[in-house]
């Protein structure tokens, strides 16, 4: 046997055996598929905080990073960041986070920043209006039957 006849007749083998694949697929039963729509859900980050005494005043230890919309959590309290600035209060300079709780009361709280074990684990907040592109949050999918 040649190379030329070796190389036909694998040529001829592997053309038969694609053909009877090909032809077998197409006899089979197709089954729909069952496809699940996935929408982008976004949360507001929710972090814990701990009150701590300094020079007799309670101050809010919050994490280093933060932002305007961020939820705050203390004891079973839960209030949002609307607004953190710099004030000056008895010759001091301290920093202060206007917040608002579920009710719609706001309050002005004293704020330190510190990363602490406590307030670094991230927890799921409440969710974001779906057109809101610009509070700081955390996107998760979820998949939906159709």
């Amino acid at each position: 046997m040649n190379r030329r006849t070796l190389l036909a007749s694998l040529a001829a083998a592997l053309a038969a055996a694609l053909a009877f694949g090909l032809v077998g697929a197409e006899a089979q039963v197709r089954h729909p598929v069952r496809r699940r729509a996935r929408r982008v859900v976004r949360y507001r980050y929710r972090r814990r905080v701990v009150v701590r005494i300094v020079n007799g005043r309670p101050l809010w230890v919050v994490p280093v990073a933060l932002a305007v919309g961020w939820e705050l959590v203390h004891r079973d309290r839960v209030v949002i960041v609307r607004e953190t600035r710099v004030i000056e209060r008895e010759g001091k300079r301290v920093e202060v986070a206007l917040v608002q709780d579920s009710a719609g009361k706001t309050e002005e709280i004293e704020i330190f920043r510190e990363d602490t074990a406590e307030n670094r684990a991230e927890l799921k907040g409440s969710a974001l209006p779906e057109g809101d592109k610009t509070t700081p949050g955390i996107e998760e999918a979820i998949e939906t039957d159709k």
